[in-house]
């Protein structure tokens, strides 16, 4: 039996309470992804866009916004739901760039989550993020080495840095990785994986080796 079988069960059950409208149900979904979700939405919008932008900011709005729209979720595995709340992350970062740009402000989004804010503000939906959730990426001890490897999978090309992120950061199983990446087998997927991994390896060699001589 796979030892994360109970977590995915309670997570398939929150789901379902929170399309039901149980507010209860959305903090625990916070609590329990707000970190992997956190990774994946800063190695995918990079450095450019960080530099104006707060993803921890981005990433709790991601999550208000999913009140409004997870009665059309569909969840097939816990992966799809941290990319689904990904995806709406990188969204909100569209439209704030947006908003930088042209400096305006979108009314309409603004009056869309009025209520769930003051739920938020009565202390009914708190988006609290946990203080200690470990992540793939903090096997590594060195804090230097971390921000390297965060950094080094920000410049991988598209589809090295999707990969990794959907099987290392989304956990996500061969062949789903292998539906969303496009690839034909699970075996194919595989091989993306390994060698997205070798340009990885490579970058953060190079990146350090460059640390090292400075």
């Amino acid at each position: 039996m796979d030892d994360r079988e109970p977590e995915l069960t309670q997570s398939f059950e929150l789901v379902n309470r929170a399309q039901g409208g149980d507010l209860e149900a959305y903090n625990r979904l916070f609590e329990r992804y707000y970190e992997r979700v956190l990774h994946i939405v800063r190695m995918r919008t990079g450095p450019r866009v960080r530099g104006y932008l707060e993803a921890e900011d981005i990433v709790q709005e991601a999550f208000i916004a999913a009140v409004n729209t997870f009665e059309r979720f569909e969840m097939r595995n816990e992966s799809s739901l941290i990319n689904w709340l990904a995806k709406l992350a990188e969204h909100k970062i569209k439209e704030a760039v947006d908003y930088h740009h042209a400096q305006k402000r979108d009314k309409r989004r603004e009056r869309a989550l009025a209520h769930v804010r003051n739920a938020m503000a009565s202390g009914t939906l708190v988006f609290d993020p946990p203080a200690d959730v470990m992540l793939p990426i903090d096997e590594v001890e060195q804090e230097e080495l971390k921000r390297i490897m965060e950094e080094c999978i920000t410049e991988l090309s598209e589809d090295h840095r999707e990969v990794i992120l959907l099987r290392l950061y989304a956990k996500g199983s061969w062949q789903w990785v292998a539906e969303q990446m496009g690839r034909p087998t699970e075996g194919a997927a595989r091989e993306l994986f390994r060698r997205a991994k070798v340009s990885l390896v490579n970058a953060v060699s190079k990146r350090t080796k460059v640390r090292e001589e400075e």
